[in-house]
This record gives structure tokens, sequence and C-alpha cells, in this order.
């Protein structure tokens, strides 16, 4: 009883391996292990036939070639050997970089007054028949009044100046006298005393007059400095620019538009304060990060080709806008790994806003020193990659050559171009393709086991 059930859960068995092998023939063909196994387990004469193939699928070694295998005519046909010639890389898809729009750092200017002071007006501007101070997203001119500001240092130099002009003025009119007189009615010593004092006075007016030009003060402005020096001389009282005498006015340096204001009038200021900023918005930077292995496609790029396509991710019906990018950063962040790219994008119409979320768009162009073949072209053997190329079409011969693999993908593989040119230059070497080459892309794992297999029996049959 008990060696009838084995004979049943044998059987049952075998019953369940042939039709598993069935299945797995069906998917992977008759030449895979599934469908030999398949077919011994069957005994048809399929199995016969196969027998026959298997024996005449052996390669043989190409005397001279040691890794060139050759197969007959019908073992190319059993086995259905199938071959794809190697093709240029194909032109990469584009690389797609998130971002944001910024102010232009050298369009951006920070307005300082020159002096600590009191804040003593801010400029208006005229709105519906009213009027109110410069504030946030006001457009202005060069050369515009911002601001005055109340400084009792700038008071103080401006009097220095007066006091060194009318200073000069006396002792020149002194020294004039003494140079009018009989000679040897006055010692020779206070002349020559005189003189001196005479030079200094010129010395400490050229000192105040160069100081307060360095604080930039107006051509009117410095004329009415020389206007009370001579009011002073002449004994006149005008009072009538007393107060505005110690006053500094704070004037735009760039056509732009205010956007930040720190301080409103009655303020104390210092130099180190940023009364206003002022933003030429005609062009914007573009920010935007890029995974630090697309860095180095992005460094190949010539000047002329690092142009990009920048789409504004809070408009879905927005056009890209050609830009330029010119600076590609250096420094990885450690925490998403990418690199900052830097650009430029015009502006002119104003249309378009600081810190907007952008995509920048950038096509690059094929590699012309790689080709691309199939995956199951590929032979790994440890750090090594290997493919079958066909070498004499008629004769069925193929050489397994090493290669160098320069990029993978799920589908396909990019390896070196060999192009009659340099190669050792795009760090190729030998180990390469041309383009037209036929490689293998069917059971090349099996042909290399054969093929070191025929390699070790011709090695048996040398060393008998």
């Amino acid at each position: 009883m008990k060696s009838r059930i084995t004979k049943i859960a044998v059987w049952s068995l075998v019953v369940l391996v042939v039709l598993v092998g069935g299945a797995l023939a069906m998917n992977h063909g008759p030449d895979s292990m599934a469908g030999r196994l398949y077919a011994r387990l069957r005994g048809s004469d399929s199995a016969k036939e196969h027998g026959a193939a298997g024996q005449t699928a052996r390669v043989e070694v190409v005397a001279g070639q040691p890794d060139t295998i050759r197969f007959t005519n019908e073992a190319f046909a059993t086995l259905g050997v199938r071959t794809v010639p190697v093709e240029l890389a194909p032109t990469p898809e584009p690389l797609r970089l998130p971002g944001s729009l910024q102010l232009d750092p050298n369009r951006l200017v920070r307005v300082h007054s020159r002096f600590t002071g009191e804040l003593v007006s801010i400029a208006t501007v005229g709105q519906n028949g009213s009027s109110r101070s410069l504030q946030y997203g006001d457009r202005v001119k060069k050369g515009e009044v911002l601001a005055i500001v109340w400084s009792k240092e700038i008071g103080e130099k401006k009097s220095e100046l007066v006091d060194a002009i009318s200073k000069l003025a006396s002792d020149e009119k002194v020294l004039k006298a003494y140079e009018s007189v009989l000679e040897g009615a006055i010692p020779r010593k206070t002349i020559v005393e005189q003189r001196r004092l005479v030079e200094s006075d010129v010395i400490a007016l050229a000192k105040a007059e160069r100081t307060l030009r360095s604080w930039r003060l107006t051509e009117a402005e410095m004329k009415a400095i020389y206007r009370e020096a001579d009011e002073v001389r002449r004994r006149e009282t005008d009072t009538s620019n007393d107060r505005t005498w110690a006053e500094l006015e704070i004037k735009a340096p760039i056509d732009g538009i205010i956007v930040e204001k720190n301080f409103n009038e009655g303020s104390m200021v210092d130099p180190d304060d940023d009364l206003f900023q002022i933003a030429d918005l005609s062009q914007l930077r573009v920010q935007a990060k890029v995974y630090e292995e697309d860095l180095p496609a992005l460094r190949k790029l010539e000047p002329g080709e690092r142009k990009w396509l920048v789409d504004l991710k809070s408009d879905p019906n927005d056009k890209p806008r050609e830009g330029t990018f010119d600076m590609i950063g250096t420094i990885i962040d450690p925490d998403d790994h990418t690199g900052v790219v830097l650009g430029w994008l015009d502006n002119s119409k104003e249309n378009l806003a600081a810190n907007q979320f952008i995509t920048a768009t950038v096509a690059l162009p094929a590699d012309p020193h790689l080709v691309t073949v199939p995956s199951t072209a590929l032979i790994e053997q440890g750090d090594a990659s290997f493919v079958f190329v066909e070498t004499d079409a008629a004769r069925h011969e193929f050489q397994r050559r090493k290669v160098t693999v320069k990029r993978r993908w799920r589908h396909t593989v990019y390896i070196c171009r060999r192009s009659g040119e340099a190669d050792e230059a795009n760090g190729c070497g030998a180990d390469s393709l041309k383009v037209g080459e036929r490689v293998i892309v069917s059971g090349v794992l099996e042909f290399s086991a054969e093929l070191d297999a025929a390699k070790s029996r011709s090695a048996e049959q040398d060393a008998d």
C-alpha cells in the first residue's frame, strides 16, 4: 500500500513539473532550461530534436582568436541568435530644474546717509489729487531727492570751509601789505612767517573743500558755502540758508522701484542704516537647483549653449521664457545633494515678481563619445563588462569584447564610442564600440559560458 502511495506521489510530482515546464517553455521558448526540461520529461520527439540542436549549439573557439566564437549555420538558426547594430547615444532627456526668481544683486542698491543725524523730511508723491511720502513700490528716477537728513557734522564741516576761506583771504591781505612797504621797514623774518601762514591757510582750505566734495556735495551746495564766506568778509548777515546749512539731501542712485523703506521722518539715522533699497527690475536673477549627478552635463556645455526655458509654476498658461545661465555652483547642499545654478531673465515688461517659483528646462546635446546597446547585450563578470561583437557575418563569428559602461538605464546602456580619434582623451581607450557594429542581444550569458567551456576544452586538448 505504501509503495503504491509513493508511486502516485512521484507521478503527481512528474505531472506538476511537466505542467510548470510547459508554461515556462511557452514564456521563455524551447531553448531555455525550462524548455529543455519540459521536452525531456515529455519524452517527445522534440526532445531529440533539441538534443541534436544542443550538440550543434556547441561553439568553437576561432583559431588564433581566443575570445572569438563561431556558430555553424544550423546552430545559429536553431538558437535564434539575435543581433542589433550599435547606435549613437540619443539626445538625453532635458533637465528640469526647480527654482525661483530673485532680485538681481547687481541692480539692487542700498541707500544710506553719509552722516549721523535726524531724518527731517521724506520726499512726497502726488496721488489722486493728494500727496504722501515715498513708500514701498514707488518708482524713482536717478538723482531724485528721496529724503533730507539734518546733521551737525556736515554743518561743522561747512563752517570749517567758511572759516578757511575767510582766514586765507585775511592772511593774504596782510602779506600783500607787508610786501608793499619799503624794503627793510618790516623784518624779513616777519614776511617769511606770514607767507608760511598763507600756505597753511591754503592747505586747510583744500582739506576742508576736499572733505566736503568727498561727501558728494553738489556744486550748488559748494557755491552756497563760498557765498557764505563772502558775506562773512563783507560783514553782511544773511540768514536765508541757516535752515538748510546742516542739511544733506539723500538722492536716488539709480532708476528703479523702492523695495524697502526702513525709517520715517523724525528718526535718528546712522551711516550703517539702510534708509531705502532701490531695485531695477528690468532683469531678474534665476536660481535653480541641480542634482550633483547632473552637474557634469551642465559643465560640459559651451558658454553659447548655456540657455534655458523658464516657466512659472503659478501660471499653467504661461509660455516659457528664454534665459541664460552662466554660473554653476561648486558647493553641494549636504541635505538634498544639489548644487546651485544662477542665470538671468529679461523682465523689461516688469510682469514677473521676485521669489516666484519657476522650472528651468535645459536641453542637453547628445554625447558624441557614447554609443548605446540594449542592456540584454551586456555580460557582467565582476567589475568588467563585455559584449559579443560580430566580426565575420558570413562565418557567424563573434568576439567577446570588453567595454567601458558610462551610464545604465532600465533597457539600455551607454558605452564608450570608438571613433578612430584619440579615444584616451574621453576616458574610453580601447574598451569601446564603433557605430554600426552588431552585437548579440539574446543568450549572451550562455554563449559566454560556452566560450569559456570551449576555451577550457581547447586548453585541455593542447595539454594532452
